[in-house]
């Protein structure tokens, strides 16, 4: 499947440099702190977000931490 130009034209049109420069910034945030060295980014946000969930998890199992209090902070903002 192939897509069309009026599906570019979308995805142009709303197009937002700056998240999306935040997102790469990010990206190189995890590159660095993984200790990358290959020039490859793929995989890393989704390593980020493994790492994230066993974290959690630790919180919530063995501080006794309940799971509203981990979205509380982001909730925040």
């Amino acid at each position: 499947m192939t897509a069309s130009s009026r599906d570019y034209k979308d995805i142009f049109d709303n197009w937002r440099v700056d998240a999306e420069q935040s997102k790469a910034d990010f990206l190189d945030k995890l590159y660095e702190f993984y200790g990358c060295s290959d020039g490859l980014y793929t995989g890393l946000f989704q390593r980020f977000q493994a790492d994230l969930v066993d974290y959690a998890r630790h919180l919530v199992t063995t501080r006794d931490l309940e799971v509203a209090e981990l979205f509380k902070a982001a909730l925040e903002l």
